[in-house]
C-alpha cells in the first residue's frame, strides 16, 4: 500500500523529467546530448562503406611555401597536378580568385593558365559565401546562379541572403557552378548542414548538394525539396533534412585525405614513371576537393567539441549523405514514457534502500548507454543521454533526503 503524500515524489519525478526535456531542446544545455550523440556517431558508424570523396588538404606545412592568400598560380599547379588522374568532380572550396595586388606579367600567364586549366576540367564547382549587402542602402547586381524548382513548404524558414559576399572571379565561373559554403553560426546548433539557402528569395543549392547531384548525375529539374522532411535527388537518393533546410552530419562519417604537397608530388613521380607516393585511385574517377586544413582555418564547432575548418565540414557532410548514414533523432514519444515510467516508480521510492537504490540506478543507466549504442549501429537511432542521467541523479537526490522532506511537509 502506497504511503500517505506519494504523489509528491512522482509529481517532483515528472516536473524534473519535463524541465529536463526543455533544458535539451531549447534551453542551456543541448550540448550535452550533442556530444554523447557525437561519440556514438565516431565509434559506432560502420566503417565498411567508404567515400568516395577525397579531400586535398591545404595544411599548416603547405602555407608555410605558399602563404595565403593565394594566387592564380597556387591555384593553378593544383588543377596542373590533379587533372592527369581524371577525377570525376573538382571541387575548391575557398573562393577562387587571382589574389594580384597589381597587374603584371607573369600574373596574366598564370590567370590564362588558370583558365585553361577550369575549362579542362571534366565537371567544377566552386565555393562561395552569401551575404548581405556591404552598405544598407546600395543594391548588388543580381547574379545569376541556379535554382532550385521543386520545393515544397515553408521557404521563410530558410535563410535568406541579399548579396553574394565573395565568390570566384567572372571570368573563372561561367562554366563551373557555384557552392556555397555558409556554415551554422558558431552559437547556434552543432552538426547541422545547410543543404539549401536562399538568394533574394530564390532556393539555392549549396556546395554539399551540388556534389550530391554530380555524384547522382541528375539536374536541377530532378531534384525535388520537402521543407521538413527530404530532399529526393531523383529515384536514387532521400536526404533528410528540417525545416530550414539542413541535415544532421554524421561525425563518424569518413572521407579520405591527401596533403596538397603529397598530391604535386604524386604528379612528378606520374610524370617521371614512378610509383606515386599517393596512389592513383585516390583521384581517379572520385570527387576531389582542394580545402583548407590548416589551424587559423578551424572556425567551425563539430558537435564533439572540435573544431573543424569549413571545408572539413562540407566534406563531413558529403560523407554522411553518400553513405547514407543519417543520424535521427528518436521521437519525443520515448522521452515522456521514460519521464512516465520514473514517475511511476518515484511512487515507492520511499521503500528503496539507499545502497541498493544506487546499485539499480548505475545498472540502469549503464542498460540504457549500452541500448543507445546498440540502436545507433543498427538504426542510426539517437537516444539522449541528459534526461535518463537527470532523472537517474534527481531520483537518487530524493531518496537521499527523503526523510527530511517528510518531517517538512509533515505526511
Amino acid at each position: 500500500m502506497l504511503r500517505r503524500g506519494s504523489l509528491i515524489y512522482a509529481l517532483l519525478v515528472f516536473l524534473a523529467g519535463a524541465s529536463l526535456m526543455r533544458e535539451a531542446a531549447i534551453g542551456r544545455l543541448p550540448r550535452f546530448d550533442e556530444t554523447w550523440w557525437a561519440f556514438l556517431a565516431r565509434h559506432g558508424t560502420p566503417k565498411t562503406v567508404a567515400s568516395k570523396l577525397t579531400l586535398v588538404e591545404i595544411t599548416g606545412d603547405t602555407l608555410s611555401k605558399h602563404a595565403w592568400p593565394w594566387k592564380a598560380d597556387d591555384f593553378a599547379l593544383f588543377f596542373h597536378a590533379v587533372l592527369p588522374f581524371e577525377p570525376a568532380v573538382l571541387a575548391v572550396e575557398p573562393p577562387l580568385n587571382s589574389g594580384r595586388d597589381a597587374a603584371s606579367e607573369n600574373d596574366s600567364v598564370f590567370e590564362k593558365m588558370l583558365l585553361d586549366h577550369v575549362r579542362r576540367s571534366p565537371k567544377l564547382v566552386l565555393g562561395g559565401l552569401l551575404g548581405v549587402a556591404p552598405d544598407a542602402g546600395a543594391v548588388q547586381d543580381l547574379q545569376p546562379m541556379p535554382v532550385l524548382r521543386k520545393v515544397r513548404g515553408d521557404l521563410t524558414c530558410v535563410p535568406d541572403f541579399a548579396a553574394v559576399e565573395i565568390w570566384a572571379e567572372e571570368t573563372l565561373r561561367l562554366t563551373t557552378q557555384p557552392g556555397w559554403t555558409n556554415v551554422p553560426e558558431r552559437n547556434g546548433p552543432r552538426g547541422w548542414c545547410p543543404l539549401v539557402l536562399r538568394y533574394r528569395g530564390q532556393p539555392v543549392p549549396t556546395m554539399v548538394l551540388q556534389l550530391m547531384m554530380h555524384l547522382e548525375k541528375v539536374t536541377l529539374d530532378e531534384v525535388e525539396v520537402v521543407l521538413g522532411s527530404h530532399i529526393a535527388l531523383g529515384s536514387s537518393r532521400t536526404i533528410p533534412i528540417d525545416d530550414s533546410g539542413r541535415m544532421l552530419l554524421n561525425v563518424g562519417a569518413d572521407f579520405t585525405r591527401v596533403s596538397y604537397d603529397d598530391l604535386l608530388l604524386s604528379r612528378e613521380q606520374l610524370d617521371r614513371k614512378e610509383k606515386p607516393v599517393k596512389p592513383a585511385q585516390l583521384f581517379t574517377g572520385r570527387i576531389v576537393m582542394l580545402a583548407r586544413t590548416d589551424t587559423e582555418a578551424r572556425t567551425v564547432a563539430m558537435p564533439d567539441g572540435r573544431m573543424v575548418t569549413p571545408g572539413e565540414f562540407v566534406a563531413t557532410a558529403f560523407a554522411t549523405t553518400e553513405i547514407g548514414a543519417f543520424p535521427r533523432r528518436i521521437g519525443s514519444w520515448f522521452d515522456w514514457t521514460l519521464v512516465g515510467i520514473a514517475s511511476v516508480l518515484a511512487l515507492w521510492i520511499r521503500k528503496w534502500r539507499p545502497s541498493l537504490t544506487i546499485l539499480i540506478t548505475l545498472l540502469l543507466l549503464m542498460a540504457c548507454a549500452t541500448g543507445a549504442w546498440w540502436t545507433f549501429q543498427s538504426r542510426q537511432m539517437l537516444l539522449p543521454a541528459l534526461l535518463p542521467l537527470g532523472l537517474a541523479v534527481w531520483v537518487l537526490l530524493l531518496r537521499l533526503v527523503a526523510r527530511r522532506i517528510e518531517k517538512i511537509i509533515a505526511f
